[in-house]
């Protein structure tokens, strides 16, 4: 196809804040395929100096003023999670694809009404759910694909990230903002990625149990979870963003029939001929 036929994505992003400067917006600007033509977020003067840095031309304090003077193709929705359903919703009925970053919303009604709107206007609604993407999981995949380790019978996962982390923002910790506290910001994304690998199955049972580390916060910082899904598939899980420990953990560790695999760093074994290899 010749370049002149290649179709350019005209793009605003609701929300200025740190995801939008450190991952969105720079990832965006080495795309060929895509002009960002538009930012919005309450605070003018932020808007301004993002988009004087990413040589964005149009800069919004309100959504619905940039969704009727701009024709555009993606909406990226990059905004606390209190905002996410009206502000994906406006984005839908504009004729918009839209992406949002994880959590979708605060709870499952909101995510469900979306999901109904972008099904009435026949438009994607894309979820931020990164770590489908590593480099790492797209080499596990295929192994889990294939069932080369055989059924999957158990998994353990957890993120685990020390008390001396200090970058969250203070909605995070709002529960009418966040909808929750380290389920919605590190847990989501762990179990998501968890029921991808695995096919997507059904879940059948959930027990789960919150301890407060930090007595201050108004939402859980520590969570642990057993999960039950079809097909004889357990998991346990744990979350925290105030773990009494040195370093960040972060893992996912599968456990097959024929075989096992580990996440961070990436290791595979497996039975074979008798003898178990690497």
């Amino acid at each position: 196809m010749a370049d002149a036929d290649k179709q350019l994505f005209r793009v605003g992003i609701a929300g200025c804040g740190v995801m939008a400067q450190i991952i969105h917006l720079p990832i965006l600007n080495r795309r060929e395929d895509v002009q960002v033509v538009a930012l919005c977020d309450v605070n003018a003067s932020k808007a301004t100096l993002v988009a004087n840095r990413f040589g964005v031309p149009s800069v919004y304090e309100d959504v619905e003023e940039m969704l009727a003077r701009e024709n555009l193709d993606v909406l990226f929705v990059l905004t606390p999670t209190n905002l996410h359903l009206p502000i994906a919703v406006m984005g839908l009925k504009a004729g918009c694809h839209v992406f949002v970053e994880r959590p979708a919303a605060r709870n499952a009604q909101e995510v469900q009404k979306i999901a109904e709107v972008a099904r009435k206007v026949n438009r994607v609604v894309m979820v931020g759910m990164q770590n489908r993407f590593r480099e790492d999981v797209t080499v596990l995949k295929p192994f889990l694909d294939n069932r080369e380790l055989g059924h999957i019978f158990i998994a353990r996962v957890g993120w685990l990230q020390t008390e001396t982390r200090k970058e969250k923002q203070t909605w995070v910790y709002q529960k009418h903002v966040s909808g929750g506290g380290v389920m919605m910001d590190l847990g989501i994304q762990m179990l998501d990625l968890l029921w991808w690998l695995n096919g997507r199955p059904q879940p059948i049972a959930v027990r789960a149990r919150a301890h407060p580390i930090n007595k201050g916060f108004e939402v859980e910082d520590y969570l642990s979870l057993y999960l039950v899904f079809e097909n004889q598939f357990t998991a346990t899980c744990e979350f925290s963003w105030n773990f009494p420990i040195a370093r960040d953990r972060f893992y996912l560790d599968l456990y097959g029939e024929k075989g096992s695999c580990w996440l961070s760093p990436l290791r595979v074994q497996r039975f074979w001929h008798g003898q178990m290899v690497n």
